[in-house]
């Protein structure tokens, strides 16, 4: 399970930071699932399983959360602040409450 191995990434210390999705993957699938494709989404920590609906794979996720040369935002992001232009999701942020105004 992804969400296992990358929190079990975090206590071992190889990535700094992963929230897990456990037993809340049915709201974000389904709030990703009633908007249009064209629709920005703005999720924030545990909403995994809205990335996933939206075409992200755990590859993409994985390249973000470590920071490799594969992840789109060259490592500028916190692990688990995964994002897409292409799929219209915009980067997680720390600051809770910033989608506020954008919704």
């Amino acid at each position: 399970e992804f969400d296992k191995v990358f929190n079990d990434a975090q206590r071992q210390g190889r990535i700094s930071f992963y929230l897990t999705s456990r037993g809340e993957e049915a709201c974000s699938v389904g709030s990703a699932a009633a908007l249009r494709e064209d629709d920005w989404m703005l999720p924030q920590y545990r909403e995994l399983g809205s990335a996933l609906w939206r075409g992200m794979t755990y590859m993409d996720i994985a390249n973000q959360a470590t920071g490799n040369r594969h992840d789109p935002a060259h490592g500028r992001q916190l692990p688990l602040h995964y994002g897409s232009y292409e799929r219209r999701i915009v980067y997680i942020k720390s600051t809770l409450g910033t989608q506020c105004p954008h919704a």
